[in-house]
């Protein structure tokens, strides 16, 4: 019980058996009325009584609390103990961002962190769902940046993902060079800021290749990895619905095969050395002299 509540109580018994004590002595020093007596003696005994009663449900509360709360840790540390045995089960975490950086947050020193990323024919065009992520996925670049700063990550290796006819018709993107924009090849705003701060920092590394998982994949560390879940909106404009995390145990297998894509995908990628914008563009347009 609260302490302010039991003062309150405590306190209240006293000003009942104070009552009850000065009304018999009033009663003593009128006249001696054996009526008035039994009903007085009556009043403190039920008093008395009552906060004895009071005592022991307290008591017996307070244990059954004792009792719940060993319970609840014996569970949780069965759960650990489970969890250690067996490994984490795979989990769909509906919220996309979050679940990264808590992720991040909690992966052994040294590790790795590996994102390959796939844009689809329309490239950089944000759907409004796309938008939306966007506005909140600079926490998780930054947490990302600040992460491989401090040590807890070893390298950072991003891979933008194209369909393989997009890369065979476009020269400039086969040669590392990335675009920002709509359209086939290209990529939307905020990935390319983030590209190109990951172009500026000591630690990560970044390419294009043709993809061989159309979705985004994530490798953290040597136990962890995850794969986005897509939905489409009514214009067919992609958002990421959440994540399905694996760990190892008990995922080694499908950890595994995240690997082998990796691998697949490092045999044909391409480091990327200049990203445009496309104030980049107009501005050379603007520097070009007219004949």
């Amino acid at each position: 019980m609260n302490p302010i509540r039991r003062e309150l109580l405590n306190g209240l018994f006293v000003l009942v058996v104070a009552s009850l004590m000065s009304a018999a002595f009033a009663a003593f020093q009128v006249n001696f009325n054996l009526q008035l007596w039994v009903w007085i003696v009556s009043g403190v005994a039920i008093a008395v009584s009552g906060y004895v009663m009071f005592e022991i449900a307290l008591g017996y509360m307070a244990a059954t609390e004792e009792r719940e709360k060993a319970s609840a840790e014996a569970t949780r540390r069965r759960e650990e103990e489970w969890l250690k045995r067996v490994g984490t089960p795979a989990r769909l975490e509906p919220n996309v961002i979050n679940p990264v950086i808590e992720t991040l947050r909690t992966m052994s020193p040294g590790g790795d962190y590996t994102v390959m990323y796939y844009f689809d024919s329309e490239g950089g065009k944000e759907s409004p769902a796309m938008k939306a992520q966007n506005a909140i996925r600079g926490e998780l670049f930054s947490t990302i940046l600040q992460q491989l700063k401090r040590g807890k990550i070893r390298e950072y290796k991003r891979i933008i993902c194209f369909d393989h006819h997009v890369l065979t018709n476009d020269h400039e993107l086969k040669s590392g060079i990335l675009r920002v924009g709509e359209g086939p090849g290209t990529i939307e705003r905020s990935i390319g800021d983030h590209c190109r701060l990951m172009m500026e920092t000591k630690g990560c590394s970044l390419y294009v290749a043709p993809a061989v998982l159309r979705s985004v994949v994530t490798l953290i560390g040597v136990d962890q990895a995850s794969i986005g879940v897509e939905t489409t909106d009514q214009g067919g404009g992609r958002a990421i619905a959440g994540n399905m995390f694996f760990s190892d145990p008990p995922n080694g297998e499908i950890i595994e095969q995240f690997r082998q894509m990796e691998r697949a995908t490092e045999k044909r990628m391409v480091a990327v050395h200049k990203i445009i914008f496309p104030e980049d563009a107009e501005s050379t347009m603007a520097q070009t002299p007219s004949r």
